[in-house]
């Protein structure tokens, strides 16, 4: 078609009227299109990861709240153990019962206070402290079940200081000096409800010797302990569950005797016994210092035989002897 021909048919034809925005408008748009284009992009690009981003900061919160629940807990636990401790400073007890439990104590075994100072509280964040300087006179076994039972209550009680010194013109007699510091919570606090888990005390078994007095009598002595060990004879044994019993003769006397049992003036111990000897350990006081020396005590050649259950070996001077009636360490 000649252009004199499509000039004609534009200027005659309708349709360019009508289309002709249109298509103009089209052009304009998609041109801006591709102009903006990068730009619509970047801003899509940081979409995406600012939504990455709000993605994994929800899980992280989310984490944290399922956590919140087991930290609570922890939270309540700690609280409840603080709650404890605090109870425990003074146990619900004042200081009027804690006086009144030192004074009954020390009066059922014998002992004589000469001075109690309770002094000047101290307060501490949360808590307050009390000092008390005690000075008590008796003997060794009673001041150590003394201090035993009082330090050793529910309450909190803290020794600062404890000499032992020798009561003079009072042979056998130590007095005892302490300084304690007692505890009282700040406020009123109920009772805890961990009171009830506390185990009893077991009973205390109390040294029955002054670890000041002379060497020589820091022990007791009883029955073969009163004997030298070179008196001391193995004449047998009798054998019970797997457990051996030596008979010890001496001075026309029959003894039985079992492991862990004292024999001989040195603090000897009767540590292993077997069908042919007992072997016994002593401490001596030798330079200055306590030493251990060991002892065997030999079956006498041709003495007696090995007997089991309630059969006992019979001494070499004598008959068989019946033991249904004597007691470890007796004589027979």
């Amino acid at each position: 078609m000649s252009p004199q021909v499509w000039k004609l048919w534009v200027e005659r034809s309708r349709i360019p009227g009508y289309w002709l925005p249109l298509i103009t408008a089209g052009v304009v748009l998609a041109l801006g299109a591709m102009i903006r284009l990068p730009e619509w992009r970047q801003i899509q690009t940081a979409g995406q990861a600012m939504q990455e981003a709000l993605a994994l900061e929800l899980a992280s919160k989310t984490s944290q709240v399922s956590g919140l629940g087991q930290r609570r807990a922890a939270l309540d636990e700690a609280e409840q153990l603080l709650q404890n401790a605090r109870w425990g400073l003074a146990a619900g007890d004042r200081m009027s019962d804690l006086l009144e439990q030192l004074a009954l104590s020390g009066h059922a075994l014998g002992l004589q206070f000469e001075q109690l100072n309770v002094l000047e509280e101290v307060h501490e964040p949360g808590y307050r402290q009390t000092p008390m300087d005690v000075q008590v006179v008796g003997r060794y076994p009673a001041l150590r079940m003394w201090l035993d039972d009082w330090l050793g209550q529910v309450r909190l009680l803290r020794a600062e200081e404890m000499h032992w010194v020798a009561a003079k013109g009072r042979p056998g007699f130590l007095r005892l000096r302490l300084r304690v510091n007692a505890y009282q919570a700040d406020a009123p606090v109920p009772e805890s409800a961990s009171l009830a888990q506390i185990p009893a005390r077991a009973h205390v078994q109390v040294a029955d010797f002054d670890p000041f007095a002379a060497w020589s009598g820091r022990t007791s002595r009883k029955g073969l302990g009163e004997i030298p060990l070179a008196q001391l004879e193995m004449v047998g044994s009798l054998s019970r569950r797997g457990e051996h019993e030596a008979l010890l003769a001496t001075a026309g006397r029959l003894y039985r005797v079992r492991r862990g049992e004292r024999l001989g003036r040195d603090d000897g111990v009767a540590v292993r016994i077997d069908a042919h000897q007992v072997e016994v350990r002593e401490r001596l006081f030798v330079a200055g210092e306590w030493r251990e020396r060991t002892t065997f005590l030999a079956l006498r050649k041709g003495a007696g035989r090995e007997a089991s259950g309630h059969e006992m070996a019979g001494d070499s001077d004598g008959g068989d002897v019946d033991t249904g009636s004597a007691g470890a360490g007796s004589v027979l």
